[in-house]
């Protein structure tokens, strides 16, 4: 299958992109004392899927004007990238570079397998994480019977995704558009989108086209997370403990829900109940637990490029933090911060370049991130300024930061008319109360112990370790400070910043690991018992949440594969034909890969669209009284295909003059009848 082939060859092309670019990670994984698959597995994946995608994509642009491009665009880059690779088999074959003994191959994913006790633990990590995230994937989104099933808890978030999904598979979106706000510019990251669209159009069934990179990204989110915990901390158990407090987060809500309950019906309520908990705004929506993952498949593919780029520089930060303990403390305190200021500023590779090729690599590689996830870019490079304040061969930071920013601003050029954001202070995110202390209590409510605990297990870090709770806490600080989209209701759409929010809890979760791990180590019992009530504290409300994902998605949407609505679509329109339709969300039309004029308003205005004008222009064409009338804005607004159902029959925003759209267009598809009656005018067919 040609969508199996294109992943393999991502791969193989990472591992070369890898071996050349990003040497370190030999050095990263001889001090971690880590199997090498850990952390090469998903940094393959990643480098290489991120440029064969954009090659992919860049070619299928030049080729715009044909029926299919991604015909072109696969074609072209899949050759080249398996020339690339044959040329380097046959190279590292000839100077023997490159052997494939068993010895290897067991090192490769168990390196101390004869030194250490236990070494085998990080494999069956491993696997149980894939095994886990396979699970949550297609529990969220699976084929059966001929039909597609799109659970509950992600249909709302998979509206906009599938809409664009389609628009590559099934239709020409180049130059690209929004598929819910068709006609203007792209300015939500579409890339994860397109990687799907172009897997199914390759022939991989959409379930796998969508399940398979969401399950790879997931992985190696928590791979690489394991891997970076156990570089900071020298713990493999600190590694595992961060995995599962990023699995399971921490929150009261659960104990909360259990206190409100009357006696014996505390079991039967958490049994019967199916909605997210929450006490705080929006917190019923699920923003902050395992279901984020599979509605934003997106998120975790550049979460992962973040703890990369985390592990990739912090040696850096290392090699600052054993200069600056190498500083003579003598009885003049002044003396000694003086020093301490010269080697941090004026020492000997402090403004330096440690590996000029890393640092490109890490540039190209957050800048072509930008349309996958930009806010996981804003976040990445915030932190690693941060990083940077403490490091040694600081020009390595900003050859990466300026190169990423680059490339950031020449696709923004590309896809978007304008600004890319429209940055604001806006202090409080969701907390009721916006003032200081109205955001501690918001965050003590919303987020439980982890904190607490983090502060308390940096207490017992020493030096450089503590320092990397401040830059982890970075994106919770944006999150709570900055507002990207300007729109007249600020508050409404700042949710979508709980992803840094997530970001920085996923990370800070180390260190209420470390203090786990130091109670364990103590050898008290009593000290032991308490570690076991944390791990209680700190998992219970994601642990039980997860049950409320699985009971959210016992129902479904479901899709059939010979759907007539999304067959006709997919058949008769194109990217260039625009839709007037009811403000949707996911149905057939949307699954044919309709460019729709107006879709539901959320997706729009929460990608920074300007909603307002289109949400009038929709009634007016919907109630014009007249053919000409109807014509006219017809023509100004670009509608090639207006649809009539019931929804708009029944719209209170306006009142549909069906007999004059029928009077001035005709019907290409009609399907059902009386008020249920589903109908398609094609604007170019004027009776």
């Amino acid at each position: 299958m040609l969508g199996v082939l294109f992943i393999l060859l991502c791969v193989m092309l990472g591992r070369i992109l890898c071996d050349y670019f990003l040497k370190n990670l030999d050095r990263v994984i001889a001090k971690t004392e880590v199997p090498a698959f850990l952390v090469k597995l998903p940094a393959w994946y990643l480098t290489g899927t991120l440029i064969v995608t954009w090659l992919v994509y860049l070619v299928s642009y030049l080729f715009q004007n044909t029926k299919k491009p991604l015909f072109f665009g696969n074609l072209i880059v899949l050759l080249m990238v398996a020339a690339v690779i044959a040329v380097v088999l046959v190279l590292e074959h000839k100077n023997q570079k490159r052997t494939f003994q068993a010895e290897e191959l067991i090192a490769f994913f168990d390196g101390r397998a004869k030194e250490k006790k236990g070494s085998l633990i990080p494999f069956y990590f491993a696997l149980l994480a894939f095994a886990f995230v396979t699970y949550l994937m297609f529990l969220t989104l699976k084929w059966k019977d001929g039909s597609l099933f799109v659970g509950h808890s992600v249909f709302s978030d998979f509206a906009p995704h599938l809409g664009m999904i389609r628009s590559f598979s099934a239709s020409n979106n180049f130059p690209t558009q929004y598929a819910h706000f068709a006609g203007e510019d792209v300015k939500y990251h579409f890339m994860f989108q397109f990687m799907v669209g172009n897997l199914e159009y390759l022939g991989m069934r959409i379930d796998f086209a969508f399940n398979l990179p969401s399950i790879f990204g997931m992985a190696a989110v928590y791979l690489l997370l394991f891997v970076l915990v156990v570089r900071i901390t020298k713990s493999r158990l600190c590694g595992y403990l961060t995995a599962l407090f990023f699995t399971f987060r921490s929150s009261f809500s659960v104990f909360r829900f259990m206190a409100e309950q009357a006696g014996d019906n505390v079991w039967k309520a958490l049994k019967e109940n199916t909605e997210f908990l929450g006490y705080t705004d929006k917190e019923n929506w699920g923003l902050w637990n395992l279901n984020v993952y599979c509605n934003q498949r997106h998120l975790a593919f550049a979460l992962a490029f973040l703890l990369l780029a985390v592990i990739i520089f912090y040696p850096y930060v290392e090699k600052m933090a054993k200069k600056l303990n190498e500083v003579a403390k003598g009885e003049d305190a002044l003396v000694y911060r003086v020093e301490q200021v010269r080697t941090l500023f004026f020492s000997k590779n402090a403004f330096g370049v440690y590996n000029l090729r890393t640092a490109i690599a890490m540039g190209v590689f957050l800048g072509a991130l930008a349309f996958w996830n930009g806010s996981v870019v804003i976040a990445t490079l915030a932190m690693l300024f941060f990083m940077a304040a403490v490091s040694d061969y600081r020009l390595d930071y900003l050859i990466t930061a300026l190169i990423a920013l680059g490339m950031s601003l020449l696709q923004s050029s590309l896809f978007i008319t304008g600004a890319a954001v429209s940055p604001e202070f806006f202090f409080g995110f969701l907390a009721e109360n916006k003032t200081f202390w109205g955001v501690v209590i918001y965050t003590v409510e919303l987020t439980g112990i982890v904190l607490f605990a983090a502060l308390a297990g940096a207490c017992l870090m020493k030096g450089v370790k503590r320092y990397m709770l401040f830059v982890f806490f970075v994106p919770y600080i944006l999150a709570f400070t900055l507002n990207l989209i300007k729109t007249d209701i600020p508050s409404y759409y700042i949710a979508v910043n709980h992803k840094w929010i997530m970001m920085s809890l996923m990370l800070v979760s180390m260190f209420a690991a470390w203090l786990i791990v130091e109670l364990i180590r103590s050898g008290d019992w009593m000290k032991r018992g308490i570690a076991v009530l944390l791990v209680v504290m700190l998992t219970a409300t994601g642990a039980y949440e997860l049950t409320t994902v699985v009971k959210r998605n016992e129902g479904y949407l479901v899709f059939a594969k010979d759907d007539p609505v999304t067959n006709w679509v997919m058949e008769n329109a194109t990217c260039d034909d625009m839709f007037l339709t009811p403000p949707y969300a996911l149905n057939n039309v949307v699954m044919g890969g309709a460019m729709l004029y107006y879709g539901h308003s959320y997706y729009a205005a929460s990608a920074g669209y300007d909603t307002y004008e289109r949400h009038v222009e929709v009634a007016r064409m919907y109630e014009a009284s007249s053919s000409e009338e109807l014509r006219q804005l017809v023509e100004e607004n670009k509608i090639r295909y207006i649809i009539v159902d019931f929804d708009c029959r029944t719209s209170s925003d306006y009142d549909v003059r069906e007999d004059v759209i029928e009077s001035t267009f005709e019907v290409v598809f009609e399907q059902d009848s009386g008020d249920w009656a589903f109908r398609i005018f094609d604007t170019q067919k004027v009776k």
